[in-house]
């Protein structure tokens, strides 16, 4: 398989983006497909835990850490500032889906990355809206209440689970690629 499906969800705090992409997850994986989720951390030294083992194996020098456990495997890398196409590199070939969480304004200007906005109010709805470069596949977020056609996109009822069509979009792009049947 060459490079996965990227899917992004953007928008504010406490727009749902979380919620989107468990539901994506518990879809795209109940359907056999391999799913890795990504999201950009804003204002944090280090997603290691300070005064552990791998906090202070990168504290003396290590520009790469590795933690194994008996079901998982971390990998920190310290020095970098990792954007989108690091994170893609570190799982091409991995997996068939990438849902990726935050990088704002990476994500919105490509246009090879299909899109959910999410949003709580109208007004950053209509920003996301404004700067993000097709394919929008659906809306989603406490905006969704209040919006009952918009442009042909799908509105994601987190609550109720509703989110068929993003899927539907995704098995689409996975075709295009060769990936599934």
């Amino acid at each position: 398989m060459d490079m996965a499906v990227v899917v992004a969800v953007v928008g504010p705090k406490d727009s749902y983006k979380t919620r989107v992409i468990e539901l994506l997850i518990q879809r795209l994986t109940s359907l056999g497909l391999k799913v890795a989720a990504a999201k950009h951390v804003h204002h944090v030294e280090t997603i290691d835990r300070p005064g552990k083992d791998t906090w202070r194996y990168a504290k003396a020098g290590a520009s790469l850490v590795v933690a194994v456990s008996e079901s998982e495997v971390a990998l920190i890398r310290r020095g970098v500032k990792a954007g989108l196409k690091e994170v893609l590199n570190i799982v091409e070939g991995e997996v068939d889906v990438v849902l990726i969480e935050g990088f704002k304004s990476e994500v919105l200007e490509d246009e090879h990355i299909i899109k959910v906005l999410a949003a709580s109010k109208v007004e950053d709805l209509r920003e996301l809206l404004a700067k993000a470069k097709p394919p929008v596949v659906g809306i989603a977020g406490p905006v969704v209440q209040g919006l009952t056609n918009l442009e042909g996109l799908a509105l994601i009822d987190v609550d109720r689970g509703e989110i068929d069509e993003v899927v539907e979009a995704i098995k689409k792009a996975l075709r295009a690629k060769g990936a599934v049947k």
